[in-house]
């Protein structure tokens, strides 16, 4: 901390302004040229002071420190809470270990205060927790230490952004999750985060990454040549359109050349749907998406043609379906394992091949009254991978 005004000594009760927190001061210290203790602080110097502070997310990079007994008016301008930006599901491979999952993200949290945690629970997944990342970097960082450090197999679901929704009653509400978007009747408009993105790349491989932005729904801004042959594309995007194949697609058309930087810039309104997936006529919440209604029927056609190749074959025919709201917009259907019940028929009477074949198809009928249909995690990951 740096003393803009007055001294801070141990013992004294100071106030943290943003978390509205009390704390006494144990002890000070400086951190140059090597952390030692000191008796007081005063204006102008920097150090640190310890106190039994048992929530580490009470103290924010950038908060106020006050006088408990003499308090400033206004806290010191600049302070910004942190917002996370992309949000994704983490879920243990293994149910048991939800309570270790639990316990490393409380310990990961103690030195990366940036990202926020919840519980949450899924019908398919089970239980795990909803997080929130500044950005898709930063994601892959703390779900890679969690696997290697912390020695935990996870699922992560589809990564999504905070949207903006306003509802027929005019309520404004901030959504992180296609399981919390209202009723599609409810809905008044759906504002989406808009980033600027700079991309930086050899002129030979303008063409594909002209290609590559228009698909993303990108808007140019400018485009510069730094050098003859380096040049500078901005473009306004919809921070949604980078989050899955993006940068992967952006390296592999740029033999790796193109570098890549966004920053936000706010929200515009766009046309989103939510598009469901329906196994056996259950929605699968983990499988939920918010798309574009352009690409709303292409991303549904994937998803469905991906999920009939991975779910196994069960005794009755299970169909797979995409869905905004109550209308299906594209279908597929495992086909049901079956058994030659005939085989023993040589000749005879054709009602009795016909009795079999019926009771065959009614005992199907109620298998799939009462039958449950696994998901494998692969379905999961296909979510994920949209590059085909």
């Amino acid at each position: 901390m740096r003393v803009i005004d007055g001294v801070i000594k141990p013992g004294m009760r100071v106030r943290l302004m943003d978390a509205e927190k009390e704390y006494e001061v144990d002890a000070l210290g400086v951190l140059t040229p090597k952390p030692r203790v000191i008796d007081e602080l005063g204006a102008g110097e920097v150090g640190f002071f310890t106190a039994q502070i048992k929530t580490v997310s009470d103290v924010e990079i950038g908060d106020t420190v006050t006088e408990a007994a003499r308090q400033t008016l206004t806290p010191f301008p600049g302070f910004k809470r942190i917002k996370p930006m992309v949000f994704a599901g983490l879920y243990p491979i293994e149910s048991n270990k939800y309570e270790e999952l639990r316990d490393a993200l409380d310990k990961l949290r103690l030195n990366d205060s940036s990202f926020f945690y919840e519980p949450e629970a899924s019908a398919a997944l089970g239980f795990g927790y909803r997080c929130g990342f500044l950005g898709l970097l930063h994601m892959e960082i703390v779900q890679e230490r969690l696997e290697r450090e912390f020695d935990l197999e996870l699922i992560t679901t589809a990564p999504t952004v905070r949207y903006r929704v306003t509802t027929t009653s005019g309520d404004v509400m901030e959504i992180d999750s296609p399981a919390k978007l209202p009723d599609p009747g409810k809905i008044e408009t759906i504002e989406e985060p808009i980033i600027r993105a700079m991309i930086m790349s050899n002129d030979d491989y303008v063409g594909p990454l002209f290609a590559l932005l228009e698909e993303k729904r990108g808007t140019q801004l400018g485009f510069e040549y730094l050098t003859p042959k380096r040049v500078l594309l901005t473009y306004e995007l919809p921070l949604a359109e980078i989050m899955l194949d993006f940068y992967d697609r952006l390296k592999s058309l740029s033999r790796g050349y193109a570098s890549f930087d966004y920053e936000l810039t706010g929200y515009r309104k766009g046309d989103l749907v939510k598009l469901d997936m329906l196994v056996a006529d259950e929605p699968v919440d983990a499988l939920s998406l918010i798309v574009h209604r352009e690409f709303a029927y292409a991303r549904g056609r994937s998803l469905v043609e991906k999920m009939r190749k991975l779910i196994p074959r069960q005794l009755f025919e299970v169909p797979i379906q995409a869905a905004i709201g109550s209308k299906v917009i594209a279908r597929e259907t495992v086909k049901a394992l079956g058994k030659n019940v005939i085989a023993k028929c040589y000749g005879g009477d054709i009602t009795r091949k016909r009795k079999l074949l019926e009771k065959q198809k009614e005992g199907k009928k109620r298998m799939k009254r009462v039958g449950k249909v696994e998901i494998p995690q692969e379905a999961f990951l296909a979510v994920l991978r949209t590059d085909d």
